[in-house]
């Protein structure tokens, strides 16, 4: 059997929980016996992972707007077709449905994202009402005319499009079906479960582990805004606290891929705060901090740093934003650390972190690498398993609103395709 996965961009595990999640997918097919296929309309960079270490991978350049890409798609024949986020969706799906109509199509939401730009878009309005300092966004605030923006509308018509959607957590297994109307047997839940070797650094001593960190990729908007509002709104308090304490030399270190000079500019040694840019290995990196620091006030899905941080046995102050969706990973146990709903318990639980010896008092989940083989097993598995049964049914799936989205946004996606296409040549 065939497996083509359309990349939003070539698979960085080590620039992003995204990154991380995709490489996954691609391994976990690999290892079920199916034949890889991997194309992304995107370049491929210094950190894209390349699978010289796997056999059987095939990579494509097809793009979506020439007239040559039924042809291409045909040639693959795949079984199976794996959409790396709604926009790859969009572009390629009319595609398939033409060329590979016995294909099942997949899409992998990594996370909502329009639920995401939902709680953003509520942030901002709070803003503008004047509220500067809210922390987070709650659900009950959360209105409709913000659930169903732009982004949210056209993830929906994705979803309800595809054969499966793949989400990364129980709270957005609801949500898809709350708001989005997706119906259960549309919708599976798959975990992040990483590839990589988990907890790998052992943690130092609590005595010789000091400083708070943050660490995320830049290029995704609520770990740019956490940054921006602990620079200006968490961490002077939690310095001049500190300061008081007679603790003095404590500082934060900011990590991520691709930061650029807007991010770099908010380095300010004066108060401790500083911009470190990229990190080759997160785990050896959080190895020697007291706390992750990440005031998420808006985003989706499950956070990649605060599971490298439980990983890592790192205490965590977070929002609601952050630790919700952790369930599964905790194995049973409570939250390792504080979660804030308002600027002034995030302000208190860091200080209480960053001058408390004693950081015994939290508890991780125990035997990381079997909780992450049963996770794998439970829902890596269970998520192929699934597919090859889909394979089986193919035309038994007759869904009327799926089946009314394909022929309408065919027609639609078509047109625009070869209006780019004739654009192109012109």
């Amino acid at each position: 059997m065939k497996v083509l996965f359309f990349c939003l961009v070539w698979p960085e595990p080590s620039s992003s929980a995204a990154g991380v999640r995709l490489d996954y997918l691609i391994r976990l097919f690999i290892r079920e016996g199916f034949e890889l296929h991997l194309s992304s309309t995107a370049e491929q960079g210094s950190y894209s992972a390349l699978y010289k270490d796997l056999e059987g991978v095939y990579r494509h350049s097809i793009d979506p707007n020439c007239s040559e890409t039924s042809a291409k798609l045909a040639q693959i024949n795949p079984d199976v077709v794996v959409f790396d986020r709604y926009p790859t969706e969009e572009q390629f799906s009319w595609h398939v449905m033409e060329a590979c109509p016995k294909a099942i199509r997949i899409l992998d939401t990594e996370d909502l994202h329009g639920l995401r730009r939902a709680r953003q878009l509520t942030l901002e309005e709070l803003e503008n009402r004047g509220y500067p300092t809210h922390l987070y966004v709650a659900e009950h605030e959360v209105k409709p005319k913000s659930v169903y923006n732009t982004i949210a509308l056209r993830e929906m018509v994705s979803m309800h499009r595809s054969d499966l959607s793949l989400v990364v957590s129980d709270v957005e297994f609801s949500y898809a079906q709350k708001y989005y109307g997706i119906p259960p047997n549309q919708l599976l839940y798959l975990p992040i479960i990483s590839s990589r070797l988990v907890g790998q650094f052992s943690p130092l001593n609590n005595d010789t582990r000091t400083h708070a960190c943050f660490i995320g990729n830049f290029k995704h908007a609520p770990n740019r805004d956490a940054v921006h509002f602990l620079r200006y709104q968490l961490w002077p308090h939690i310095n001049e606290a500190l300061c008081g304490q007679g603790n003095k030399d404590i500082e934060c270190h900011i990590y991520g891929a691709y930061m650029d000079a807007k991010m770099e500019r908010l380095n300010n040694p004066s108060i401790g705060f500083h911009m470190k840019g990229r990190v080759d290995d997160v785990f050896s990196t959080m190895a020697v901090y007291r706390v992750l620091l990440a005031p998420l006030r808006f985003g989706a899905g499950v956070k990649g740093k605060i599971l490298d941080a439980i990983s890592m046995e790192l205490p965590i102050v977070t929002t609601p934003i952050g630790s919700e969706g952790l369930s599964v990973h905790l194995d049973g146990v409570d939250f390792p650390g504080y979660v804030a709903k308002t600027v002034e318990e995030f302000k208190h639980s860091a200080v209480q972190c960053l001058s408390d010896s004693a950081l015994n008092r939290w508890e991780f989940p125990t035997q990381k690498s079997e909780l992450n083989e049963r996770l794998d097993i439970e829902y890596g598995i269970r998520c192929v398993d699934r597919v090859k049964k889909m394979l089986q049914r193919k035309n038994s799936i007759m869904n009327p609103i799926k089946v009314m989205l394909e022929q309408n946004s065919q027609l639609a996606h078509r047109h625009l395709s070869k209006y780019i296409q004739l654009k192109n040549e012109s």
